[in-house]
């Protein structure tokens, strides 16, 4: 399957300042699959895998000094090949399980910078916050679940693939309606590359219940690998919360009432340092560059697919019934939004609110956008009140220009641009 990802592969395979490269990302988004094809289509020579998870017996290689040579040469031996500069990918898979092998980068891109070095890894951020990162001597790519475009590009839909990366001020009127079923599926499978590979080869929406259930499950018994940092019934507490209250700006007592705020605070970071959910934070439109307001954040889950299997929604009831509330609709068009926007951005996303005793308004997305504030609305339906948005706008008259993602009538009134929802990647990707 198609991911965007490999353009940045690309680009980092031929600069002349090439240095080792951490591929980071949640569990079971796709990181080895990638990075496995990037090195059997661009590379002359092949590829070579050193799994540090499934080897442990090479974990001695890295123990006794960080010399690069004598490093390669012995992975050299152990795997029986010749590891061939400028012609070679080496890729070191699941370097979480060897502390040892994050420090031999930076003496990779030292000693023998002519090779290509390629590590990847779940939960790095976790496993690797106390130990020295090698900072100026690696560079890092981190991927997520696949994007909208992946997903129409995995089931060959050629035509809406090109259609989606028309500009925004480009989109013919009326084209959103040759998404609907796409989108309604994407909503259901989400962008997990095993759910995505399972129903464009079955076209199985029940199967993809499983799939997913299963990788909720992986995901849930992590929890015990964080202990003592976080005691794992509070991280199961806050997962299942926070599916209620995703897109809402969040209170920490509201996701656990058998935790203490401290310690539900701490749960939250290592989830978010897991990537199994991510933060957005409240932000100052005053000026550039846009600052903390306050300390207000929202959570967006990892996928929407996941997502919906978590709130125990099954496909019929979203899929064929439309039986979900407004309020769980407007949820999950917001957490697509947020899920593109992240995948494009790389988290560089926030919002608005009002920190005033009182206040209400708040605005769903700000983005800095050719070195302009961008405020962002994002409504499931075809009305909605527009209040916050145009309190912004009417408080801050220097930012000249406003979207609304949403199914409504696409055109522009006054600074507000009206898109569909779909588009909503092609925004992050401009």
């Amino acid at each position: 399957m198609f991911r965007e990802k490999i353009n940045d592969l690309q680009k980092w395979k031929d600069k002349p300042n090439r240095k080792p490269l951490i591929v980071n990302g949640a569990r079971q988004v796709g990181k080895s699959w990638l990075i496995k094809h990037f090195g059997e289509t661009y590379f002359q020579g092949k590829v070579i895998v050193v799994n540090l998870e499934k080897s442990k017996n090479l974990h001695t290689i890295f123990k006794p000094d960080l010399d690069a040579k004598r490093i390669l040469f012995e992975l050299g031996l152990a795997l029986n090949t010749t590891i061939e500069k400028g012609e070679d990918l080496l890729f070191i898979d699941e370097i979480q399980a060897c502390p040892e092998a994050l420090g031999s980068l930076r003496y990779f891109y030292e000693e023998i910078p002519e090779l290509h070095v390629i590590a990847a890894g779940s939960l790095l951020d976790f496993e690797f916050r106390n130990q020295p990162f090698p900072v100026g001597r690696v560079e890092t790519l981190n991927m997520y679940p696949m994007t909208f475009y992946e997903f129409l590009k995995a089931r060959g839909k050629e035509q809406l693939c090109q259609l989606l990366k028309t500009p925004l001020v480009d989109i013919p009127e009326g084209t959103e309606r040759y998404f609907d079923e796409d989108f309604n599926l994407y909503l259901v499978v989400g962008g997990m590359p095993e759910c995505v590979r399972y129903f464009v080869e079955t076209n199985d929406l029940q199967g993809i219940r499983s799939i997913q259930e299963d990788l909720l499950y992986t995901y849930e018994q992590d929890f015990k690998k964080y202990t003592p940092t976080v005691n794992p019934d509070c991280l199961t507490d806050i997962l299942e919360n926070a599916t209620k209250l995703m897109g809402h700006q969040v209170i920490y007592t509201k996701l656990s009432e058998r935790f203490s705020s401290p310690t539900i605070k701490k749960g939250v970071e290592v989830l978010r340092t897991a990537r199994l959910l991510h933060s957005v934070q409240n932000v100052s439109v005053n000026a550039l560059p846009l600052t903390a307001a306050g300390k207000q954040f929202k959570l967006f889950f990892l996928d929407v697919g996941l997502l919906l299997r978590k709130s125990n929604l099954d496909y019929q009831s979203f899929y064929i019934k439309r039986e979900l509330s407004s309020a769980f609709q407007g949820m999950l068009a917001e957490q697509f939004v947020a899920q593109q926007f992240i995948a494009y951005t790389d988290q560089k996303t926030f919002y608005w609110a009002r920190t005033e005793a009182g206040a209400s308004s708040e605005v769903d997305f700000v983005m800095v956008k050719d070195g302009k504030i961008l405020p962002i609305e994002v409504k499931s339906g075809k009305s909605g009140s527009l209040k916050s948005l145009h309190y912004l706008l009417e408080h801050h008259p220097t930012i000249g220009k406003a979207i609304v993602f949403s199914h409504a009538r696409q055109g522009t009134l006054d600074k507000i641009q009206f898109v569909p929802l779909v588009f909503a990647g092609n925004l992050g990707n401009e």
